[in-house]
């Protein structure tokens, strides 16, 4: 690397940052004369604010795009189906679990929780979801960070939270979880639980840098779950979840389309080979809409933007 300062953007929340120094931890043995710092964008004030139609790591992308960061790293959950353009997804990290999980009071799951419950889920994918599962549940909203819906929970305002296994192995929250949600409940959002590195294509030095902790089997992973996702839609209000498992030689994907409130919910399964994730995605996401999952897509409710 020649001897220059890496600008690392993240967005400006907690574990975010937390995110951003892993990633610049990682990167250190292989900066050779270059420096890093952590930029973060966007305003912690910003949080909770509905912006309907728009992905969380977009405001970063932007930056990225117009030069305010050199490296980008990303939620994958977080990212548009397709890039902006003139980015490059330089790698895909190491995968954390991918699951959602359930922090409820006194240690109680699911299938524990009395009817109408209070559950906090932000995500149009999580409200979807746990409502088809109980649609006697009462979905509620808290914006702000999860340390602040932990205070919530612990005030009684909800009974329960449903965030992504890996914001709460990153917060230290792990002692806290309930119960961890398989598919048969919850499908998590495409790319969760791994991180991604973007930069300005054409940039050859900082795609060698970050091409160090690029892992193959959570890009492919990854790969198909955005394939699936890309083939539906590019609106966040949409409740679409997809998870891939990339074993030897067998890729499985798994993917839902659900309506806003869960009352129409398809779901399907697609296995191929390493080296066609972008076919599998997009195979299983046809499927689906041709076997009706098309009818729900005009009819999302506004995004909600959380971990």
């Amino acid at each position: 690397m020649t001897k220059h300062r890496i600008r690392i953007g993240v967005r400006d929340n907690r574990l975010c940052r937390i995110l951003g120094e892993q990633v610049l931890e990682l990167l250190k043995p292989h900066l050779g004369g270059a420096s890093c710092v952590l930029v973060p964008v966007g305003h912690s004030s910003d949080r909770g604010r509905q912006q309907p139609h728009r992905w969380p790591g977009s405001a970063l992308e932007h930056a990225l795009s117009e030069g305010g960061v050199d490296i980008a790293v990303q939620d994958m959950k977080d990212l548009p189906p397709e890039p902006s353009a003139g980015i490059l997804l330089a790698a895909v990290t190491e995968r954390r679990t991918p699951f959602d999980v359930l922090i409820a009071r006194d240690g109680i799951i699911m299938d524990e929780l009395p009817e109408g419950s209070a559950i906090s889920a932000h995500t149009p994918l999580r409200r979807a979801q746990l409502l088809h599962y109980r649609e006697d549940l009462a979905i509620v909203d808290f914006s702000g960070s999860l340390e602040e819906r932990m205070r919530k929970l612990e005030m009684g305002e909800v009974d329960g939270l449903v965030v992504s296994a890996s914001a709460v192995e990153h917060l230290g929250y792990q002692e806290r979880v309930t119960e961890v949600f398989t598919t048969e409940v919850i499908v998590p959002a495409p790319g969760q639980g791994a991180l991604g590195l973007q930069i300005q294509k054409g940039n050859k030095d900082l795609l060698k840098l970050a091409k160090h902790l690029d892992d193959p089997i959570a890009r492919g992973e990854v790969e198909a779950e955005r394939a699936f996702l890309a083939e539906i839609s590019s609106d966040p209000a949409v409740a679409v979840g997809a998870l891939a498992k990339l074993d030897g030689t067998l890729l499985h994907l798994e993917g839902i389309i659900a309506d806003r409130d869960g009352v129409k919910l398809y779901r399907d399964e697609e296995e191929g080979k390493p080296g066609d994730e972008a076919q599998v995605g997009a195979r299983l996401a046809r499927r689906l809409l041709l076997d009706g999952a098309r009818g729900v897509l005009g009819h999302a409710g506004n995004p909600l933007q959380s971990h």
